[in-house]
């Protein structure tokens, strides 16, 4: 079994190489349902980046902008607990469901200098009453500095695969996460920017209501936005977790994106020992946009250590644990241009577990408010309680199923 793994994921290596020497493209978030989206113009996307907002001058039908979104999907999802070509402890199930969800957002610009924000969702049959997404507010004191407080996510951090340097996501073992509450600060310098923040999330706290100082986490980040560069460096602070300090820098070379980040931890206590993680990837678009590739190479010197993973179209927010080692990454996004079709392939390997999760996959979009999407997850490789096998892209963490998932949707904007 092993050798049949690592013959599969050469050929995997030799299809990625050959597509590049014939022309050039760039990929995006690894989780499946964001395989359906093309992604930014300008490589992997850095989340919380500091940038100063435009100024525009408030009108009447500026004040308050409604939007309204809606989404209908049903899908059907057959596998089995092993591949069914492999063994004779073979088990098939299916999984048939439907789900309805609802986003109202109301944006309200107070004055020139304060703007609040707020976001409920409604959605069938997971929660049957109105729920607060976001909730937070922007103030711009004298064009200097700019504060944004409330109930939101943000992030740090650049891989589209092994978010490591996301500090802001990262909680203590054996925690369950939650809505973050955040406050941060972000004041332009020079050709960057400083941001300070203090954050907690609902895991964090022993009593929901009223946290103490010692439930807060704090953080600091500085960019330099070079021309031919950005460079992030920061560091974040828990009582229950270790100090973690971390760097990031992005560049072009040619018509290829590349990245690469670093990240070192010791405990804060004592100081005594300090465990080191760094990766290096790569997107570059090919025949004029048509095909997406990259890659990544990471090293997880913490081993295995949690990191909260917020809602997303095909998986509930969920703590989720990174596997130490090396681990590598590659993907694959094709647009024929022919009815909205994506044709995707995305394959992750942790050479320590000697475990891999490939996830080829094509979707459709006849029109703006439809969409049908086929994914074929699968788990390969040991078995062990560490490797991908625990992180299956099927939700019910099946080794081997099919995924076909059509979805209805569409949004409208009001202003006021």
């Amino acid at each position: 079994m092993k050798r049949k793994l690592c013959l599969f994921l050469l050929l995997i290596l030799v299809l990625n190489f050959s597509l590049q020497a014939q022309e050039e493209e760039q990929w995006r978030n690894w989780d499946i349902d964001s395989m359906f989206n093309d992604p930014p113009e300008k490589g992997p996307e850095t989340p919380d980046e500091f940038t100063e907002p435009e100024e525009e001058p408030i009108t009447l039908r500026d004040k308050v902008v409604l939007t309204a979104s809606y989404e209908f999907s049903a899908g059907f999802a057959p596998g089995w607990d092993e591949a069914p070509w492999y063994g004779d402890d073979k088990e098939f199930s299916y999984v048939l469901g439907a789900k309805m969800e609802a986003l109202l957002s109301m944006d309200f610009q107070l004055s020139e200098n304060l703007q609040v924000w707020n976001a409920f969702s409604f959605s069938v049959p997971d929660k049957s009453v109105f729920t607060v997404k976001e909730f937070y507010f922007d103030y711009t004191l004298n064009k200097i500095v700019f504060i944004r407080a409330g109930m939101y996510e943000t992030g740090w951090g650049i891989s589209p695969y092994f978010p490591f340097t996301n500090l802001l996501a990262r909680i203590p073992d054996g925690s369950s996460g939650g809505q973050s509450y955040i406050g941060k600060v972000d004041i332009p310098i020079g050709i960057g920017g400083l941001q300070l923040l203090g954050m907690t999330r609902e895991g964090f706290m022993a009593n929901s209501s009223s946290p103490s100082f010692d439930e807060i986490a704090y953080g600091m980040k500085y960019n330099l936005a070079f021309p031919g560069a950005d460079i992030d460096a920061g560091v974040f602070y828990h009582r229950e977790m270790p100090l973690r300090f971390f760097m990031s820098l992005k560049t072009t070379l040619g018509n290829t994106e590349v990245y690469a980040e670093g990240l070192a931890v010791t405990p804060h206590e004592t100081w005594e020992k300090v465990l080191f993680s760094a990766n290096a990837g790569f997107v570059r678009d090919f025949f004029r946009g048509k095909l997406t590739a990259s890659g990544e190479v990471f090293y997880n010197g913490e081993g295995e250590t949690a990191w909260w993973r917020t809602k997303t179209d095909i998986k509930d927010e969920e703590a989720v644990t990174m596997i130490g080692g090396l681990n590598t990454a590659l993907g694959l996004i094709f647009r024929p241009g022919i009815i909205g079709m994506r044709i995707f392939c995305q394959a992750l390997y942790s050479f320590g577990e000697e475990s891999a999760q490939l996830v080829p996959g094509i979707s459709v979009k006849p029109g703006n408010l439809v969409t049908a999407s086929l994914m074929v997850p699968m788990a390969l490789g040991s078995r062990s309680n560490k490797g991908y096998y625990r992180h299956n892209a099927d939700k019910n963490n099946r080794p081997f199923s099919i995924m076909l998932v059509i979805t209805f949707g569409g949004s409208f904007r009001y202003s006021i």
